[in-house]
């Protein structure tokens, strides 16, 4: 069915199609592959494979889209009512063989926006309920070990983001299975510590944004930084989506 069904897209001028392929549907991967099909990505929690055919091969050059290229990272620059900052020592991971303190965060899940990202990554690590503020720097990191077969090649744009804890001087409440120790600090100790101490570096100039938009937040002038979140309707069609926008 699958190659009567490449022969009439074919006939009908189709350019190139994508192909879902759940796991309950595995035994269909070998038949695809025959017919040309190439694997492009993996979607909802790895239970379906999308693969794509280029339908006009000698004729014109392959034009499909590609495979997701990015993958999308999140930290909080968490802010208690007075002042101090929050960090983390985790237990897993490069961080943790290092032994430094880092801001809490980790990975966006699939369709989650910074914002929600940001205030999950936070809560679940360190059981701190935050308003969102701003969104003060983007780094991009461009793969640069060999062999890592889960970035696959794909770079990481990691979001520094500014918080406001709820609570002006809230209960600490550790998530077990990554988070090691947590303190709250002064924005020079943040400054003098972990990867953020070299001055004129990637880490460091974030975090220097970081703590710039957090000192601007309180402030009614144009002279707030960092990209602030926002809820408005499309326009061309019905729904909302959120954006991160700075000041007009």
């Amino acid at each position: 069915r699958l190659c009567e069904s490449c022969s009439a897209w074919r006939s009908a001028g189709r350019k190139g199609v994508f192909l879902q392929i759940s796991t309950e549907q595995a035994n269909l991967i070998p038949l695809a592959i025959e017919l040309g099909f190439k694997f492009h990505a993996t979607m909802g929690v790895g239970d379906r494979l999308i693969l794509s055919l280029w339908l006009r091969d000698g004729f014109s050059k392959n034009n499909l889209p590609s495979g997701p290229s990015h993958f999308l990272g999140v930290a909080g620059l968490v802010v208690r009512g007075d002042g101090r900052i929050l960090v983390v020592k985790e237990k897993n991971g490069p961080a943790a063989r290092s032994g430094i303190w880092k801001l809490p965060g980790g990975q966006a899940d699939s369709c989650e926006s910074i914002q929600k990202a940001v205030l999950r990554e936070v809560f679940e690590e360190t059981g701190v309920d935050c308003h969102f503020e701003a969104l003060a720097s983007i780094l991009h990191l461009k793969p640069i070990k060999k062999g890592n077969i889960v970035r696959a090649g794909a770079s990481d744009l990691f979001c520094t983001c500014v918080l406001r804890t709820k609570k002006l001087n809230p209960k600490l409440t550790l998530q077990k299975s990554e988070i090691a120790m947590a303190k709250w600090v002064t924005a020079e100790e943040l400054l003098a510590s972990g990867f953020y101490k070299f001055k004129g570096t990637a880490f460091r100039r974030s975090i220097e944004a970081a703590i710039a938009a957090k000192n601007s937040v309180s402030s009614t002038s144009q002279s707030k930084r960092g990209l602030y979140s926002e809820v408005l309707p499309l326009g061309f069609a019905k729904g909302k989506i959120s954006i991160l926008r700075s000041n007009l």
